[in-house]
């Protein structure tokens, strides 16, 4: 039926609309959405670029107009419809990056904006699920075609990467432009984005400093903590602290929880580079004057660092007994850039470490999103 479409323009840009229609709709099941999409895609590749542009247009504000988290159960919905988005992006590269061009730029001056008005209403504009999925979305796209699957589609990956730099900037300006503890919850969103942008890609982002910037807050160094009974919170779902949880001692337990994992996961992903027993030293130091400073106060999560740290001890022991057998000198760039290269992330103490965490977290997940569901 879609070969006949394409061959009536107006019918064509009507079928898409109807298909866009039922990608957004609350009321179809995730099939529907995924028929839509292969609809979609086939449309795409047998129409002209015009009406590609409708289509890649269409799905990314159908997509940002449905991003609004209210439960945990719905965000596998809008994980679900960002992965098709990104799929529809993989057609065109021009077309993608023309695209992504024009809506990061506008996700930049709105930063902007709220940087220079610094109004509540301006931060409202740039804490809201709509912005932040936004950064999700193009996250994924540049983490999936400069990454993920750079080697299937050098060509796409060379029009793209270019794109990665303004993106990195724009979370990392977010991430910092109210740092409260009450927007803990948004700075590890940002942290994640940037850590997928970063592994998949390769290209080196300052994670480290963000984390360890939550670490030495004051709530976890000098302010005491308030103890409460109220429930688990799951940050998935939160860009806030809501205002019952601030200050409690549950929240800040999931705060390190989230923080560990993250911690864990972008020393991880230096553990195969030939300078990483150099690279990860200042934020040992840091971490263990955080754990003599802070350790009492917080003692499950002082002696996890301290397993923590011991991986790192033997990540870095691992990489100095690779690079002794090295025969280049460090102006060889592409014997550097090679190093541990059949050696898998996993395969390193760290690496394993950072890998149980997330199966853990996955299991909490899950268990939470069924919980959801019940209700």
């Amino acid at each position: 039926m879609i070969p006949y479409f394409v061959c009536f323009t107006r019918y064509t840009r009507e079928f898409v609309k109807e298909l866009l229609r039922l990608f957004g709709s609350a009321s179809v099941d995730d099939g529907v959405r995924i028929l839509a999409l292969l609809s979609l895609r086939r449309l795409v590749s047998l129409s002209p670029p015009e009406v590609a542009d409708i289509a890649l247009k269409g799905i990314y504000l159908t997509y940002v107009r449905n991003s609004n988290v209210k439960t945990i159960a719905n965000l596998t919905t809008i994980q679900l419809m960002r992965n098709c988005g990104v799929e529809l992006y993989g057609n065109d590269a021009n077309a993608s990056y023309q695209h992504g061009f024009v809506y990061i730029r506008q996700l930049a001056i709105h930063l902007r904006n709220s940087m220079q008005l610094r109004s509540k209403e301006s931060f409202r504009a740039i804490y809201n699920w709509q912005f932040i999925n936004s950064l999700n979305f193009w996250t994924e796209v540049l983490a999936t075609y400069c990454g993920d699957r750079a080697e299937e589609q050098p060509q796409f990956c060379a029009t793209l990467e270019s794109l990665v730099y303004p993106l990195t900037q724009i979370i990392l300006g977010v991430a910092r432009l109210v740092p409260t503890a009450k927007y803990f919850p948004l700075r590890i969103h940002c942290i994640s984005q940037l850590l997928r942008l970063s592994s998949a890609t390769g290209i080196y982002i300052p994670i480290l400093p963000m984390i360890i910037e939550v670490l030495e807050s004051p709530e976890f160094l000098s302010r005491r903590p308030i103890n409460s009974t109220l429930k688990p919170l799951s940050l998935d779902s939160q860009l806030k602290a809501p205002k019952e949880y601030e200050h409690t001692r549950v929240y800040l337990e999931i705060v390190l929880e989230s923080v560990f994992g993250l911690l864990a996961d972008a020393i991880a992903a230096q553990s195969v580079r030939i300078a990483f027993p150099e690279w990860v030293v200042p934020a040992v130091l840091q971490l263990r004057r955080w754990r003599k400073r802070a350790g009492k106060s917080w003692s499950r999560f002082s002696k996890q660092l301290q397993g923590l740290l011991e991986k790192i001890d033997q990540s870095s022991l691992m990489v100095v007994q690779q690079r002794n057998k090295v025969d280049f000198g460090p102006a060889n760039l592409t014997g550097a850039n090679q190093f541990m290269s059949d050696i898998s992330i996993d395969a390193t103490p760290i690496g394993a470490y950072a890998s149980s965490l997330r199966k853990v977290k996955a299991q909490q997940r899950a268990t939470m999103v069924e919980a959801e569901m019940e209700k």
